[in-house]
């Protein structure tokens, strides 16, 4: 794995270590839309520092956000498929009833 792919993943499971962290005093929901809100405000900085200008940062907002909505729903879609896969390893399940 290249440098920048382990910073990367090092990087996301930081993000998770503190929502975990945080989880402890807040409502798992809760923890969630704080993500959810950071990675927006982040991703809307990061397209207009990259902008050439306003104009420019106008004139792509539409498309990114277009992009980065189809990105977080494979994402999600993704994980969900992994957690409904392993639900037992990764979340537990004392229902006796419940599906393998």
């Amino acid at each position: 794995m290249a440098d920048t792919e382990e910073a990367f993943w090092a990087l996301v499971e930081s993000f998770i270590e503190q929502a975990n962290q945080a989880s402890d005093a807040m409502p798992l929901t809760q923890v969630g839309g704080a993500l959810m809100c950071a990675a927006s405000r982040f991703n809307a900085y990061a397209l207009a520092a990259s902008s050439l200008d306003r104009a420019s940062f106008k004139e792509d907002s539409e498309q990114s956000l277009h992009d980065y909505a189809a990105q977080f729903k494979r994402l999600l879609a993704e994980d969900l498929a992994d957690y409904g896969e392993h639900y037992k390893v990764l979340i537990g399940n004392t229902d006796p009833d419940a599906d393998a």
